[in-house]
């Protein structure tokens, strides 16, 4: 089944725009002005359409930049009663698509976030860049967002950001296989369209992306939980676990009936990307307890998750990648810049095992000053200065890089800003390098 709905052109030119100067040239080139307003999915457009705004007249959905639609979701600049319109523009003279600043700087959140952990993303980060914000709490039977998840997005776009919402379980409850339709748990139906009734309710920058990244981590025992007693047998794995192999197959049939669920939106918009994997996995987890054996990386999951579910990861937008410093592939992290290499650059390995380009979101990655961590405060922002400079900007497939994380008391060892506010040494490190590099612009 083609889970894209028609939207194929859009990965390709989304990895295009991601190029050194792409969508700044394509700016420069045609005019595009970047004073943009949100667009809910479903919204009359005379009550929506603000000044600046691109998006064209829709009876139930989001037409595309200068053109029109009498269904949801028209293309690019193309009049469409299907929703999907041409690449030239009947009602408004032509539009590019994404208009946000080409910016992969960005940084992750823990939560939705406030106003305060916005206005400090928007400072680091700069127009375009990108924040990572964590829903939890999704569960079958939803009709529509939490009130704060929809200020969050609304206040992101306002900062000139591009949301990038993990969305997910409640905390406390990772047993997604419980939710699903079948007694295989390879059939999510449900739990996808609670899914795309949380999507559908968020609000949309014209022309500007909003990413979805569907759970997290599925190949670690803890993310991916299950029953004592319903757990499938396996060659070689005890009573009462579950092989990996069964994790990445039942994730990979939860992962397709939720992209075709938002596909079936109809929003151009709407980016959907997987759940980031653990470079490091386990090969069996016993449900209801805390055993593991250790043995394999994100790679071999991916495998499974394929063979499974082909074509499963060709169906996304984009990649999400938890490419931490690391001297090895899963393990040996947070060593010195010089000795991290091969963690940074492991999402390369990732894609190559799948055969796949496709734009690559690094949804956690960074260094740490806690247990096992190889440096201070100072020269985690050295280090992850010479990251960006040497190993992030200007890679061709990174659309962007979110750090974990900003801001949280519990993981105050990675933390860029303290309890108080004030940003540690890696915050202005970085903002000070993104500022001499003028991304997306010189600072001011």
């Amino acid at each position: 089944m083609d889970m894209h709905g028609g939207d194929g052109w859009k990965r390709d030119e989304w990895v295009a725009r991601r190029r050194p100067g792409g969508l700044r040239a394509v700016i420069a080139a045609t005019g595009v002005g970047l004073a943009l307003v949100a667009v809910p999915i479903g919204c009359d457009s005379d009550s929506t359409d603000g000044p600046g705004s691109t998006t064209s007249s829709s009876s139930t959905g989001s037409g595309g930049a200068g053109g029109s639609s009498s269904s949801s979701g028209g293309g690019l600049g193309g009049s469409s009663a299907s929703g999907q319109g041409g690449g030239g523009g009947a009602a408004g003279g032509g539009g590019e698509g994404f208009q946000n600043p080409d910016n992969p700087v960005g940084i992750g959140l823990v939560s939705p976030g406030n106003a305060t952990q916005w206005d400090r993303a928007a400072e680091l980060a700069g127009p375009g860049g990108h924040i990572k914000l964590i829903f939890p709490g999704v569960q079958p039977g939803m009709t529509g967002p939490q009130q704060d998840w929809h200020d969050a997005v609304t206040g992101v776009y306002a900062r000139d950001l591009v949301p990038v919402i993990r969305m997910g379980p409640p905390w406390g409850n990772r047993n997604v296989r419980a939710d699903s339709d079948d007694g295989t748990h390879m059939t999510y139906t449900n739990l996808a369209a609670a899914y795309a009734a949380v999507v559908a309710g968020l609000p949309l920058r014209d022309s500007w992306p909003l990413v979805i990244e569907v759970h997290n981590e599925p190949n670690l025992c803890y993310e991916w939980e299950c029953d004592p007693n319903d757990a499938p047998s396996h060659s070689g794995t005890p009573t009462g676990w579950i092989h990996y192999e069964h994790m990445a197959a039942e994730y990979a049939a939860f992962l397709r009936d939720v992209t075709s669920a938002i596909r079936a939106l109809g929003q151009w918009r709407i980016l959907v990307i997987n759940g980031g994997l653990a470079p490091g996995g386990a090969v069996n987890c016993e449900c209801g307890g805390s055993g593991f054996n250790a043995g394999i990386t994100s790679r071999e999951f991916l495998v499974a998750m394929e063979a499974a579910v082909p074509g499963v990861h060709a169906a996304l937008d984009g990649f999400a990648s938890h490419s931490y410093p690391a001297q090895g592939e899963g393990w040996g992290f947070f060593e010195a810049y010089p000795n991290s290499i091969v963690g940074l650059h492991y999402f390369e390995t990732e894609l190559a095992q799948l055969g796949l380009s496709l734009p690559v979101y690094m949804t956690e990655t960074g260094w740490t000053v806690g247990a096992g961590a190889m440096g201070s405060r100072q020269q985690v922002a050295d280090w992850t200065v010479l990251a960006w400079e040497n190993d992030w900007h200007q890679h061709a497939d990174i659309a962007a890089v979110m750090p974990f994380m900003l801001q949280d008391s519990n993981w105050s060892d990675f933390a860029w800003v303290d309890g108080n506010n004030n940003p540690y040494p890696v915050f202005d490190a970085v903002k000070s390098w993104r500022c001499s590099k003028g991304i997306p612009e010189p600072c001011p």
